[in-house]
C-alpha cells in the first residue's frame, strides 16, 4: 500500500477534486461483483465514526474562504456534534460565550436526495452552485479548513492577488504552524506514503498561498514526491488590467513552486478550438473542473493499481522519473483526447492542449516558435480501448532499461478501465446522455516547446512584478526555461533572453 494524501486549494481546486471524489467512490465494488481493479488504501483512509461504526474517507486536506464550502458541514452523518473534538474546542474558553448563527445555506436537491437514499436524476449547470452541491462522499473533519480572512468573490476585499496569498499562509502559519496541525494528522496514519499530490489555482491569492504550503512541506518532508496541478481559470473577456495580474501571480508562483515540487503541471482550458463533440463551458466551475478532473485521475491512474493482473502499481515518483529525464525537467505538460469510442479517440485532430502556460501567452508575443518539439520523457495513459500500438513510436519502452545519456524516455500505460460518467458529472465529453464511461488518452510530456512560453512570460510580466521581486522571479523563470533548452540548438538565436 502506497498512500498518496491530496491538498486542495482554492474554489476552483475544490471543483476539480470533488468530481475527483466522486470518481474514486464509483470504483468501490460490492459483494457479486468483479473485484476493482483500483487499491482503495491509496487514496482513502479507514477510520471511526461517532457511533463506533467502520468508516472509510479521502485522505485530503480541503482549504477554501468563508462562503466556499456552501452547505457541507463539518458535522455530518458520520461525525455528530458533542464529539470529543468539541468538548475540547469548548473547554479552551471558560467564561461566558455569545453565540451569533448565520443562516446556514440549504442543502442543495441532489444532496437531500443523496442523503435520504433516493434515485438521483442528472444535474444541470442552473442546480450547481457550490462544489459541495454534487459532491457524493463525506469527509472527515479534519479535512475541512475554512479560512476567514477572506470572503468567497468578495468585491470589496478580493482574494487575488500573490502577495495576499503569501500573507495569509504566514499570518495562519504563525500562529498555528499549519502543515503540523492539518498535514501531520494524515502522514502519520500513513505506511508507506508515496506521496502529496496538490490542486491549486496558479493565477490568483491561492498561487502565493500554495506556494508558502510547497515550502513548508518541502522542509517537513524533504524526500516526499510532491506533484502541483495548477489550475488556471479561463480568460473569457477579462478586462487587460485583470489579465496582466493573473500572468503576474503565474509567474510569481512557477518561479517559486518549481523550486519545491517535485513535478509541476500547469492546466488551462482551450479558449478556441475544442475538439468536435467536446462542450466546456468556461464560466462555469463545474464544467472547467469535471474536464481537469478527468485529466488528473487519468494521468495519474497507475499510481492506484492493485497490482494484481498483470498491472503492476507505479509511483508518483515513477511518473516522476519518465518525465524528468534530465533531472532538472520538474514542469511538464498535458494534453488529452476523450472520446465515446475507440475509433474517435484515434483521431489525430482529437488532442486537448492543455498546457496553461501556453494558453495564457497564446498570441500575445512573436517569441514563440513553432516546429516539431524534441521529447525528453513521456508518458501515455490510454483508458477503455487503446488505439494502435504504433500512435506513438517507442511508447512500449521500459524507462528503466539502459539507454544513452540525452535519449527520450517513453513509457505508456494501457488499463481498460474508462472514466465513469456519472449523474454528478456535466455533460462535457462526447457520448454525453448516452454512455456511462467514456474512453481517455493523455500525455504526459516534458519536451523543448516548454521553454519558449516561459520564456514569453517572463517577459510579459516582468513590469507588473513588484521591484523587490523582480529579478528572483526572472532568474526562476529563465532557470525553467533553460531545463528544456535542446543541446543540438544550444548556440542558436531562439535562446536569447528576451526580457
Amino acid at each position: 500500500m502506497k498512500e498518496i494524501i491530496t491538498l486542495q486549494l482554492g474554489n476552483l481546486s475544490n471543483y476539480a477534486a470533488t468530481h475527483f471524489w466522486n470518481a474514486q467512490e464509483s470504483y468501490f465494488t460490492y459483494s457479486g461483483q468483479d473485484e476493482s481493479p483500483i487499491d482503495h488504501n491509496v487514496h482513502w483512509r479507514p477510520g471511526v465514526g461517532a457511533d463506533g461504526s467502520e468508516t472509510f474517507l479521502p485522505r485530503t486536506v480541503i482549504y477554501d474562504l468563508k462562503g466556499g464550502f456552501g452547505s457541507l458541514r463539518k458535522i455530518n452523518a458520520l461525525y455528530e456534534a458533542g464529539s470529543a473534538s468539541d468538548h475540547a474546542a469548548s473547554s479552551l474558553w471558560s467564561g461566558q460565550s455569545v453565540v451569533q448563527k448565520q443562516q446556514p445555506i440549504e442543502q442543495s436537491e441532489y444532496q437531500k436526495n443523496l442523503d435520504a437514499g433516493a434515485d438521483t436524476s442528472q444535474l444541470t449547470q442552473n442546480k450547481v452552485r457550490y462544489w459541495s452541491d454534487f459532491s457524493r462522499i463525506y469527509y472527515h473533519p479534519k479535512s475541512l479548513v475554512q479560512l476567514y480572512d477572506y470572503e468567497l468573490n468578495s468585491s470589496i476585499r478580493p482574494f487575488e492577488r500573490y502577495a495576499a496569498g503569501t500573507e495569509l499562509f504566514d499570518s495562519l502559519d504563525k500562529e498555528h504552524d499549519i502543515v503540523d496541525r492539518d498535514m501531520r494528522p494524515f502522514v502519520e496514519e500513513c505506511d508507506r506514503m508515496q506521496g502529496i499530490q496538490a490542486l491549486a489555482t496558479l493565477d490568483d491569492a491561492w498561487g502565493g498561498f500554495s506556494t508558502k504550503y510547497l515550502e513548508a512541506l518541502r522542509d517537513e518532508y524533504p524526500k516526499t514526491c510532491i506533484w502541483l496541478w495548477g489550475l488556471q481559470s479561463p480568460m473569457l473577456d477579462t478586462p487587460r488590467e485583470k489579465r496582466q495580474l493573473r500572468m503576474s501571480n503565474v509567474a510569481q508562483t512557477l518561479a517559486s513552486t518549481c523550486a519545491s515540487a517535485s513535478m509541476v503541471v500547469p492546466l488551462s482550458i482551450p479558449e478556441s478550438g475544442l475538439p468536435q463533440g467536446v462542450h466546456i463551458d468556461p464560466r462555469s466551475p463545474w464544467s472547467t473542473g469535471a474536464a481537469f478532473a478527468t485529466a488528473i485521475e487519468t494521468a495519474t491512474m497507475e499510481s492506484r493499481l492493485t497490482g494484481r493482473n498483470d498491472a503492476a502499481q507505479n509511483s508518483l515518483w515513477d511518473i516522476v522519473e519518465t518525465l524528468n529525464a534530465g533531472g532538472n525537467q520538474n514542469m511538464a505538460k498535458l494534453r488529452m483526447r476523450v472520446a465515446s469510442s475507440v475509433a474517435d479517440l484515434e483521431k489525430s485532430d482529437s488532442d486537448m492542449d492543455m498546457f496553461g502556460v501556453g494558453q495564457l501567452c497564446k498570441g500575445m508575443s512573436s517569441t514563440q516558435k513553432t516546429g516539431r518539439s524534441r521529447v525528453f520523457g513521456q508518458l501515455s495513459t490510454h483508458r477503455g480501448a487503446a488505439p494502435d500500438e504504433d500512435v506513438v513510436k517507442g511508447e512500449d519502452e521500459d524507462p528503466r532499461a539502459r539507454r544513452l545519456v540525452g535519449d527520450p524516455v517513453y513509457r505508456r500505460f494501457d488499463t481498460p478501465l474508462k472514466f465513469p460518467m456519472l449523474d454528478s458529472f456535466p455533460g462535457i465529453w462526447p457520448g454525453a446522455g448516452k454512455e456511462t464511461a467514456v474512453d481517455v488518452q493523455t500525455v504526459l510530456s516534458t519536451e523543448t516547446s516548454i521553454g519558449p512560453p516561459i520564456k514569453t512570460l517572463k517577459s510579459l510580466s516582468a513590469w507588473s512584478i513588484p521591484l523587490d521581486e523582480r529579478e528572483t522571479v526572472a532568474n526562476g523563470l529563465s532557470e525553467i526555461a533553460d531545463a528544456y533548452q535542446d543541446d543540438w540548438s544550444s548556440g542558436s538565436d531562439e535562446d536569447d533572453d528576451d526580457a
